[in-house]
């Protein structure tokens, strides 16, 4: 629900400041005017009057700016807009201030004095030319600096709003992926053991339920995911038992430090998917605490040269670049695969 503006308690610190302004113009003007002490002559309400004024003229250019946004139709740039502000305020000021003083004048009889003279006519509209200049451009500059900041609010708010969504987008990529590949081998596991695939189904059910969990988080800590990487291996391993083993760094688990769900069931399954592991040449999965959480494996390609198209990878990078930190760092050697994730920290989770 949005609230009303309210003119005086949205602006406290602009009215105190044009307060403090206005004693500061009264005060030196009248030492300006004065050749000793005994000439100075101070009066408490002048700086009150002067004030009002002020506000008078803040208040003014605001139904400026507003009337004049309303019929403003081609996208100039805001100094542009603020110039025109300006510029129609201090004629209608000009016109105002001019026909309020004559009205005085008519009322209280004193039309022949305050406009005997074309210099006194002069003077008094070159007052009201400075003092609208002089407040009318600090409550300009006031609005513009309000407008910035809202300006900037605002596309802060957006981008992080399109962040939260495209690291959504990536989750929702990588969340079904997880649960059609474990459904396969588990439809394979009851053609070929029944007993087998009554275990896979009830760890399966397990993970699935962190799973469904983590999905709306755009973090978790390390220690759950390594819990859930830890079970997600033993799955894999009611398949492939004997062909592939996974070493966990006690180290990792003192860390507190935060990643994306699945980061590291995604490079597990990574390794497991791309390597051709048997009893005779298993494939060793490590994952190490080494300048960041990495993860290495050795590697034994198939012999059709069974390639991925490394969509799981590429996802993930994203997502540590939406949460703005460097890319993941993917080093494809020779004899062995290796992904670097970086450290986040406990300020990063909303």
């Amino acid at each position: 629900m949005k609230t009303k503006p309210n003119f005086f308690k949205d602006n406290v610190p602009f009215f105190l400041f044009l307060f403090l302004f206005s004693w500061v113009v009264i005060i030196h003007g009248e030492l300006r005017n004065s050749t000793s002490w005994e000439d100075f002559r101070f009066f408490p309400d002048a700086p009150f009057w002067f004030f009002l004024r002020a506000v008078f003229i803040f208040w003014f250019v605001g139904v400026i700016k507003r009337n004049i946004n309303k019929r403003i139709t081609s996208k100039s740039s805001l100094l542009v807009n603020y110039v025109i502000f300006l510029s129609v305020g201090t004629l209608l000021y000009l016109v105002i201030s001019s026909a309020f003083s004559l009205a005085i004048s008519l009322t209280f009889g004193t039309f022949h004095r305050n406009y005997s003279t074309l210099f006194r006519e002069f003077y008094r509209t070159t007052n009201s030319l400075i003092d609208f200049i002089m407040f009318g451009g600090l409550s300009l500059a006031y609005l513009y600096y309000k407008e910035s900041i809202k300006y900037q609010k605002q596309a802060s708010g957006y981008k992080i709003e399109k962040v939260k969504s495209e690291i959504s987008q990536l989750k929702s990529q990588l969340n079904p992926h997880f649960l059609f590949n474990n459904l396969n081998i588990l439809d394979q596991l009851i053609e070929e053991d029944s007993e087998r695939a009554s275990i896979f189904l009830n760890r399966f059910s397990e993970l699935y339920r962190y799973s469904l969990h983590s999905a709306d988080k755009e973090l978790v800590t390390l220690e759950e995911e390594l819990l859930f990487a830890e079970g997600y291996f033993k799955l894999m391993e009611e398949k492939y038992e004997g062909y592939y083993f996974l070493e966990i760094d006690e180290k990792l688990n003192e860390k507190e430090s935060r990643v994306p769900p699945f980061c590291l069931q995604v490079l597990i399954e990574n390794a497991i998917t791309h390597n051709n592991g048997t009893s005779r040449k298993p494939i060793y999965i490590k994952i190490q605490d080494d300048k960041g959480i990495k993860v290495v494996n050795n590697k034994i390609p198939f012999k059709n040269g069974k390639k991925g198209n490394g969509v799981a990878l590429i996802n993930l990078s994203k997502q540590y670049e939406l949460l703005g930190v460097s890319g993941i760092q993917i080093n494809d050697l020779e004899e062995k695969f290796e992904v670097v994730l970086p450290y986040l920290n406990e300020e990063r989770q909303h």
